[in-house]
């Protein structure tokens, strides 16, 4: 067998290597910073088909997104001359409800948003991406984008019950367990948005409340049995003030 020259041995190694890894990428673009524009290299990432894919972030009910791409679909194959590739998506929000909501430049890739999105609806998309010839057939195998929207705190905490009834022996001890109140908020879980705080608003000095857990406990040793108390509570999203925070 005739010697390969060390030199285009090296050569030909380098040349697999590279042509190994085509396929499709995406660049992801974040719509955080509002000074990013699509020339920034800091403003994107890069990823390859085999790789993991990050999110693209989109804010959600905000509408600046719609004005500019959140990610780009590239094709390794769009740079050889004579080539021309079509860019196409698919899934949530596209060829799935809610119909019309992500669409792409078929020339450039650029994937974009067209009008605001509720988390509360959908907190995440999964988007398709494709890149076909000119005859409509795959140049690629598809490649998935998952789109994350962000919470904002658009939602007020919401009691469980119109009324709480709660009962404790007369001349009981300070500090006796009256009964909890419960309230939901529809942002995300486990987010500050989400957090709740309670407060008595009036006849507050027989009873006091916890503020983290809504647990009501007696205040004073001298409860009257012949004195119907009347509680007047609120509840407030600990991220709209900093009184009730820990």
């Amino acid at each position: 067998m005739a010697r390969v020259p060390g030199g285009l041995a090296a050569l030909l190694l380098v040349t697999i290597c590279l042509n190994f890894g085509n396929g499709l990428h995406v660049e992801v673009f974040n719509q955080a910073a509002k000074n990013d524009h699509l020339s920034n290299q800091n403003s994107k990432i890069r990823q390859k088909r085999e790789w993991i894919v990050p999110p693209a972030r989109v804010l959600e009910e905000d509408d600046s997104v719609t004005r500019k791409p959140i990610a780009k679909i590239t094709s390794d194959h769009a740079y050889e001359l004579g080539v021309v590739i079509t860019y196409t998506i698919s899934g949530q929000g596209v060829t799935e409800p809610p119909y019309g909501l992500f669409v792409i430049n078929g020339k450039t890739g650029e994937l974009s948003i067209t009008k605001r999105v509720d988390r509360e609806k959908t907190p995440m998309f999964l988007v398709r991406g494709h890149a076909l010839d000119q005859n409509g057939r795959k140049m690629e195998e598809p490649i998935d984008l998952t789109i994350q929207v962000d919470d904002i705190n658009d939602n007020y905490p919401v009691f469980s019950e119109k009324v709480f009834i709660g009962s404790v022996e007369e001349l009981s001890e300070s500090g006796t367990l009256v009964m909890r109140i419960n309230a939901t908020d529809a942002d995300e879980p486990n987010n500050l948005n989400s957090k709740i705080a309670f407060k008595i608003l009036q006849n507050s000095n027989s009873f006091s409340i916890l503020k983290n857990t809504g647990e009501i406990i007696t205040s004073t040793l001298y409860l009257d049995r012949e004195v119907n108390y009347t509680l007047l509570y609120w509840l407030f999203p600990r991220v709209l003030t900093t009184l009730y925070q820990p």
